[in-house]
C-alpha cells in the first residue's frame, strides 16, 4: 500500500510542475527574453519581495519593475499576494528552483555573483 501511496505522491508532484508542452515553454521563454525580466527573476530567487526592493536590487525604476512583473504574472512566471498595502511577488512555485527556474523541459540556472 505504501508503494501505491508513493506513486500517487510522485504523480501529484509531477502534475504540479510546469507542463512540458512546447507552446507553453516557448511562451514563457518569450516572456523571459528581456534582460530586465531576468534581473527581476534573479532578485526573486532568494524569496518574495515587493516592487521597491526589487527596483533597488536591479537598478530599475519601480514603474518599470511593476510593468515587467505584470507581464510575468500573466504568463504564470510570478505570483503575487497582498500584505497590507504592499504587494509581494514571488516566483511561481510550479517553476521555482533553488537556483533559477525549472520549466519541466528545461531549466534556467543563475550563477552566484
Amino acid at each position: 500500500m505504501s508503494r501505491m501511496k508513493t506513486r500517487k505522491t510522485e504523480a501529484t508532484k509531477k502534475s504540479d510542475r510546469f507542463c512540458c508542452v512546447p507552446q507553453q515553454c516557448a511562451g514563457v521563454m518569450k516572456v523571459l527574453s528581456e534582460a530586465p525580466r531576468l534581473l527581476i527573476i534573479r532578485a526573486l530567487i532568494p524569496g518574495p519581495c515587493h516592487v521597491a526592493a526589487i527596483a533597488e536590487q536591479t537598478g530599475l525604476t519601480p514603474a518599470r519593475v511593476s510593468h515587467h512583473l505584470g507581464r510575468m504574472r500573466l504568463a504564470g512566471v510570478v505570483e503575487c499576494s497582498r500584505e497590507g498595502q504592499t504587494v509581494v511577488y514571488r516566483i511561481a512555485p510550479r517553476i521555482a528552483a533553488p537556483d533559477g527556474l525549472d520549466l519541466g523541459c528545461c531549466r534556467i540556472h543563475f550563477r552566484q555573483l
